[in-house]
């Protein structure tokens, strides 16, 4: 795993130092990242039938993902092009591009995530979730897609780990998984009451497999 990675001038481009920082400066304009630096939640559930309350801590980190984008497969992107100060290198050592659109979007994370607990995820058909916050601009409704995955640290502490989140660009919205439908949906609450426990996720009658 990359830990730290420099330009040809020497500046620090690695991604958890940029997030550790708490911004990024491109073009003379510090950006603030603060918001995408590790937050802990505090989060309890009510007893049902079957269990008692629980009271737990969910860790939350964000990837660069959720404020850059990346090369194509077996390509390369232009820095020339875009600007050397837009270079993100992600935890996997690749080069991605600071996206304003990105950046712009990702101050509605810390909400998504300080209301999880209510929120309903996706089945996605890998081994992750995806919940989708709808946001509204210029008239315009907009699906920010927020894709994540859980990681049991303790019988009361959970890890979330947010991959990528964007609205994905319409000429791309034929791509967008069939399988996200809504019968496929689990609540967040169900959901990380499951985790907690080590209990499998089943998907809801009539939903499709795990690929």
């Amino acid at each position: 795993m990359l830990l730290c990675s420099t330009d040809d001038d020497g500046v620090v481009m690695d991604w958890k130092i940029i997030k550790t920082n708490g911004y990024k400066e491109i073009d003379g304009v510090r950006l603030d990242l603060s918001h995408l630096q590790d937050t802990t939640y505090r989060f309890s559930i009510e007893a049902s039938a079957k269990f008692p309350q629980i009271d737990f801590n969910v860790l939350v980190q964000f990837s660069s993902h959720c404020i850059s984008w990346g090369p194509k497969r077996d390509e390369i992107i232009d820095f020339d092009l875009h600007g050397h100060e837009r270079r993100v290198i992600d935890d996997k050592g690749v080069h991605r591009c600071f996206c304003d659109a990105r950046y712009e979007l990702s101050s509605n994370l810390p909400g998504v995530f300080e209301t999880l607990i209510d929120r309903q995820c996706l089945f996605t058909g890998h081994e992750n979730w995806l919940t989708v916050e709808v946001l509204k601009s210029n008239g315009e409704t907009e699906e920010y897609e927020v894709f994540f995955s859980i990681t049991r640290q303790g019988s009361k502490m959970l890890r979330i780990y947010v991959e990528s989140a964007y609205v994905r660009e319409p000429e791309k919205a034929i791509n967008k998984p069939v399988h996200l439908k809504r019968r496929d949906k689990v609540r967040a609450k169900v959901l990380l009451a499951k985790k907690l426990r080590g209990e499998p996720i089943r998907r809801p009658a009539g939903g499709r497999k795990r690929r």
